[in-house]
């Protein structure tokens, strides 16, 4: 073989070698492809699975709003206060006066009232008025203010004022007269005692006790908070003496006027904590030590259908007063009935009234 030759099959063979090389080489270096993960791609699980950081007050971003993080439970729900009425202020245009007319009957009975006033609520209608804007006794009326500035500091959180708190017996409370529970300056009982026998047997030496209570034993400052409160909400009508509703002793009574006193029923309405015991027929006190008992003075809780409350109130000048209330249906009815000339013939003209203003 000529040296020609020789040289030739050798670069042929070095040229081999280089291609074997070549290829074996590329073969041994991962080249990522379209069907194949990356780099990147294989390390994701590793990112998905690491912690996010968590910004304050919001849940983790696995779970949502409604559920929370996982594994905690829901807060617990605070204790709900008294809530504040719903409604604004009281003024002359508060009720739309329809001044519906009444059947021959039921006129002349009204007619014996010395003011008389039937309010649709839902429509915040006056159905029927007789010397509805006339300010006159209220007898133990009264104490509807007195409830009334009671829940709005139990709403208010007045002091850490609860149902609860305990309320010692004074010796001015105990000395009031006129239907009462005969209360004992050796006694304490909760608030939520006292409201009650308040409302269902019209209790006057409760309803002391509570304004005393209320103006830190100052009985004169809170039945001027009375008064001022009265003129704050718009109502003009009303004059306290006192928190329950008995003639003073010079003989000055309290006085107030039908539209106005349902205004103060609405209020109380919205609290029930209030038409509980509106709507109780019988109650006690003391029932671990000598048990009394508590007898409603709302006749109509027994006899008319959907009477829930509220306040009767009675003296010589005011006669037998009525703030009843009812619901059928979801739909509110007020009568308001003052100076009857006996309790059954008020109970008789306050139930004939409710009826008449569900058929009209």
């Amino acid at each position: 073989m000529s040296f020609t030759k020789a040289m030739i099959y050798t670069l042929v063979i070095l040229v081999h070698l280089l291609i074997v090389f070549a290829f074996f080489s590329g073969s041994c270096t991962h080249k990522p492809t379209a069907d194949g993960p990356t780099a990147e791609a294989v390390k994701a699980p590793e990112a998905q699975n690491t912690p996010q950081a968590e910004v304050p007050g919001n849940p983790p971003a696995t779970a949502t709003a409604e559920q929370g993080a996982p594994g905690t439970a829901a807060p617990p729900t605070a204790p709900q206060k008294p809530q504040p009425p719903k409604i604004g202020p009281y003024t002359p245009t508060y009720y739309a006066r329809e001044n519906r007319a009444l059947p021959t009957k039921l006129a002349t009975d009204a007619g014996t009232a010395h003011a008389v006033a039937v309010i649709d609520v839902s429509r915040h209608a006056l159905l029927y008025g007789r010397n509805e804007g006339n300010s006159l006794p209220i007898a133990s009326l009264t104490k509807m203010m007195t409830v009334n500035l009671l829940m709005e500091d139990l709403q208010a959180g007045k002091q850490g004022l609860t149902l609860d708190t305990p309320v010692k017996v004074t010796k001015a409370a105990a000395a009031i007269g006129g239907h009462q529970v005969w209360l004992d300056p050796r006694e304490t009982f909760t608030i939520d005692e006292l409201l009650k026998c308040v409302i269902i047997r019209s209790a006057n030496d409760c309803a002391f006790l509570l304004g005393e209570f209320l103006a830190n034993g100052d009985i004169s400052a809170f039945i001027a908070r009375m008064n001022n409160r009265a003129k704050e909400l718009g109502c003009r009508g009303f004059t306290f003496h006192n928190s329950h509703g008995l003639p003073t002793n010079s003989g000055k009574e309290n006085q107030g006027n039908p539209l106005e006193l349902a205004y103060m029923a609405e209020r109380l309405w919205q609290y029930p904590e209030v038409m509980r015991w509106a709507a109780t027929r019988q109650e006690f006190i003391r029932e671990k030590t000598k048990p009394f008992q508590l007898d409603t003075t709302n006749n109509l809780l027994r006899t008319c259908p959907g009477v829930n409350g509220l306040k009767t109130g009675m003296t010589n000048a005011a006669g037998f007063c009525l703030v009843a209330t009812c619901e059928r249906n979801e739909r509110r009815v007020i009568v308001v009935v003052l100076g009857m000339p006996s309790a059954k013939a008020r109970d008789k003209l306050a139930s004939a009234l409710v009826e008449w203003a569900y058929e009209n």
